[in-house]
């Protein structure tokens, strides 16, 4: 960061700072979650979310991005309300967000900040709303966090994401739930990937793309992997996608009969539909991978670099490593996969099912 962004943010942090009261779980009644990251950080919070619906609160606010909104559209009624902030870095709309929720709710109990980065946006809604108690894992030395926040935020670079947060809801005394992934998918899409899937019968998914370039397989690499994917599983490969990414999709599909892609509409609960009922993902993406960790779906993760707190959380899974995508050994991307199949212990599928 450079001299005059790290004092922009010093004076942000002092102008917008306050003295919050002592934590106490036992009067938390209105609560805000703020979240205007990416669809992972949307998912890996979710153990804040439980934790403060285990309390019965009379309301639940969640401040996200235009990018993450979709996973907690499901949540919303049964006093739960979604703020969608479609820019994050627009200060202003993020310090009308919170001065809106104030006005309707008054003096917001609790406000956890789960950006992860002490960042600009975290700043000017923490400083604005004003909540009696803040938490977060940002590591920012603002004196409007609860002190207790920096006991696990230690602990955060070796421990998957949605640990330090369910550690952190214990840690608080709010609620003790699981550490893990989710992405609630309303059941009219859910129905809708089943029966367009019926006919491919048990297939694997196979994501081809990520939030930046880098993390994106190229067409020529992806038919190998695509191969290798079909060769070792006798099982039909189904690509999921964004818009952005169905024209090569498509493109993959029509050279390659063993590879398809499903007719429907482009969005992210259709994604996580598609992989919640394959046998097996296979992603160079952290957000498809958090998806099959919320289902509990065998995955074999693509990684640039070792992963940390991002890392697969399925109860198999295997990842390999490459500093970049077209340098991935295929070899190394087959033997993790056997393993993988191994570890699966699947019947062999019924005779026709591969050729569909």
């Amino acid at each position: 960061m450079s001299l005059r962004k790290r004092l922009g943010r010093s004076l942000a942090e002092a102008w917008f700072d306050y003295a919050p009261k002592p934590l106490e779980p036992e009067t938390i009644r209105k609560a805000v979650v703020f979240i205007p990251k990416s669809i992972g950080d949307g998912m890996a919070v979710f153990p804040v979310i439980r934790a403060l619906q285990a309390r019965s609160l009379e309301w639940l606010g969640i401040v996200a991005s235009a990018r993450n909104a979709a996973v907690f559209e499901p949540l919303q009624g049964d006093g739960v309300e979604l703020f969608v902030i479609p820019r994050d870095r627009d200060y202003r709309q993020v310090r009308q967000t919170a001065r809106s929720i104030r006005q309707r709710c008054g003096r917001v109990d609790l406000c956890v900040d789960a950006t992860l980065a002490a960042s600009s946006p975290a700043i000017h809604f923490v400083g604005t709303l004003k909540a009696r108690m803040n938490l977060q894992l940002s590591s920012s030395t603002m004196r409007a966090y609860a002190p207790l926040c920096n006991e696990v935020t230690t602990e955060l670079p070796t421990t998957p994401l949605p640990g330090s947060w369910s550690r952190l809801m214990a840690r608080a005394g709010i609620a003790d739930v699981p550490a893990r992934y989710e992405l609630p998918i309303a059941a009219e899409v859910e129905e809708e990937v089943i029966a367009l899937t019926a006919d491919l019968g048990r297939y694997v998914a196979f994501n081809l793309d990520g939030s930046i370039p880098e993390r994106s397989i190229p067409l020529d690499q992806a038919r190998r992997l695509s191969s290798i994917l079909h060769r070792s599983s006798q099982l039909p490969v189904v690509i999921p996608c964004a818009p952005g990414g169905e024209p090569k999709a498509l493109e993959l599909a029509a050279t390659m009969p063993d590879v398809h892609v499903v007719p429907t509409a482009r969005t992210v609960p259709h994604s996580a539909a598609i992989i919640k009922h394959a046998e097996l993902l296979v992603s160079p993406d952290t957000a498809a991978i958090h998806m099959a960790s919320a289902f509990d779906r065998p995955t074999l993760g693509i990684y640039l670099a070792e992963p940390s707190f991002w890392q697969p959380l399925a109860t198999h899974s295997r990842t390999v490593t490459a500093s970049s995508l077209p340098l991935l050994d295929d070899q190394a991307f087959e033997q993790a996969l056997t393993e993988l199949l191994a570890l699966r212990a699947t019947p062999e599928p019924a005779e026709g099912k591969a050729d569909s």
